[in-house]
């Protein structure tokens, strides 16, 4: 916990805005911070935690408000979560013309979680459709029971796109954080929060982090959960440099020898002791589930190379790989998941695994994309996640269709000398029928091994050119794999 002692003075809020995709969450930070240019990612969705800091009057006073902007996509479910935690306070906005969605009650129950105090803004009140009245009885329905109708959370009606009521909305955050009494101490060891990491291609190890206590210096040591360092570069979040950052403020990090883990907790400072490393090291953020299967189908299961260019959006892929193998029924393997872009390595382990590559906002190294082509290994690419999981959907049910159909099934009872470079064998046609040049795949042990082709046909010492179960008879085939006894024959179309 953090010291305080005499030193300590009112901390600025941290709030989390939050809500179902599209209900204006992005406007409303970008009408706060005076852009009408509305600053989005690409696919016009945010898919990182976003912080940002402002200066507002209060009563002839400068106060300031830092806020983090949380996706809405369903995807997103950890990153909320994280936001949550961060936060000393939450708006919950809701579109005025949709109401409730899944992802509304979602927020809702990370705030719970939480316990932080929160505000309801009802958002694009501009829209014609917009139906105030209905969303307050949903939220009501939601036991959200506000200001004016028996209950104490504040709501406030709001355009984000015109900023009706938005100087309203901010007053309310620093009447409810002068309620709250936060503190901290500047000069108190720096704690707070990994918000974002990943590897800038620059500067190596970078992170965007949240102060809640004390100041990051350049030159402090840092640690986190599973890495340390120290503080080569430091930038607030307009990415000016600085030589110290106190509380309540995002700080671009330069130095780890790692990437921290989202969501982790960081200290800083000149000298950390070896009981705050260890407090440190008991909470480990993320499970990265290398080489951990997702989905129950244990018969149809697709390697899954993950390449991102943050870990915020490896936790996003692997939620929604989660949703997606219970929706198609299949499992996902996850060989390997990195930050960065694909190198001669990733290659290599996609090629021996049989990989597939998810390849998020990432580039491959100079010369890699021969490499692929000749390994002739898929890849997954996109600048959102939508785009990825459109194409890994098509591509496992255009294989539903395009699975052959299966017309006959030999089982293989002996072996005889090869002619020429034909292998010679005896087996049971035991279903349906075959037939010269049919084309088979060979399973052995419940695993496909390889393919061939009839070349001919004998029954009862009689050559023929197609024959029905149940019938043993002598096969000549072309085939690079050497069949066994025991072996299944599987013929399609």
């Amino acid at each position: 916990m953090p010291i305080k002692n005499k030193e300590s003075v009112p901390r600025p809020p941290i709030v989390v805005v939050t809500g179902h995709i599209d209900h204006g969450k992005t406007t409303l930070l970008s009408y706060i911070r005076h852009n009408k240019s509305i600053l989005v990612e690409s696919g016009n969705i945010t898919q990182h935690i976003a912080a940002y800091e402002i200066e507002i009057d209060v009563e002839n006073q400068k106060r300031k408000i830092t806020f983090l902007d949380t996706p809405g996509h369903e995807a997103f479910s950890s990153l909320r979560s994280r936001g949550a935690k961060i936060a000393d306070i939450a708006i919950l906005i809701i579109a005025a013309d949709e109401g409730f969605k899944p992802q509304t009650q979602e927020a809702l129950e990370h705030i719970r979680v939480n316990d932080i105090p929160f505000i309801v803004a009802i958002n694009k009140i501009d829209r014609p459709n917009a139906n105030v009245e209905k969303v307050k009885n949903e939220l009501a329905q939601h036991d959200i029971f506000i200001e004016g109708r028996g209950g104490n959370v504040p709501c406030i009606e709001i355009s984000a796109k015109d900023g009706t009521n938005v100087d309203d909305l901010l007053e309310m955050i620093i009447l409810l954080s002068d309620l709250a009494e936060a503190k901290a101490n500047p000069n108190n060891i720096a704690r707070g929060f990994v918000l974002e990491s990943h590897m800038d291609a620059k500067c190596g190890f970078t992170a965007t982090l949240i102060i809640k206590d004390g100041t990051l210096h350049i030159g402090d040591n840092i640690v986190t959960s599973n890495t340390d360092g120290k503080i080569k570069m430091l930038k607030d979040f307009l990415g000016k440099n600085k030589s110290t950052l106190t509380f309540s403020s995002p700080a671009i990090v330069v130095g780890f020898n790692d990437l921290p883990e989202s969501g982790s907790e960081f200290i800083a400072g000149d000298v950390i002791t070896d009981e705050l490393i260890n407090s440190l090291k008991q909470n480990i953020a993320i499970d990265f589930c290398r080489n951990q299967v997702i989905g129950e189908n244990t018969e149809k299961v697709i390697n899954i190379l993950v390449k991102t260019d943050c870990i915020g959006s490896c936790e996003a892929l692997i939620h929604s790989l989660q949703v997606l193998a219970k929706n198609l029924n299949v499992s996902f393997k996850i060989i390997d998941n990195n930050i960065g872009n694909i190198n001669e390595k990733d290659v290599k382990l996609a090629d021996l695994t049989k990989s597939a590559i998810i390849n998020f906002r990432m580039k491959s190294e100079n010369d890699i994309n021969n490499f692929i082509e000749t390994k002739n290994i898929k890849i997954y690419y996109g600048d959102t996640i939508y785009e990825i999981l459109e194409q890994i959907e098509n591509d496992v049910l255009s294989q539903e269709e395009e699975k052959p159909k299966i017309v006959g099934q030999v089982k293989i009872l002996a072996k005889f000398n090869n002619v020429k470079d034909y292998q010679v064998i005896g087996g049971e046609v035991f279903d349906g029928k075959i037939n010269i040049n049919d084309q088979f795949s060979i399973e052995r042990d419940n695993q496909d091994i390889g393919k061939g082709k009839i070349v001919g046909i004998q029954c009862q010492k009689q050559k023929v050119n197609s024959l029905g179960s149940i019938n043993e008879c002598g096969l000549m085939i072309d085939s690079k794999t050497i069949i066994e006894t025991n072996d299944l024959l599987k013929f399609y179309i």
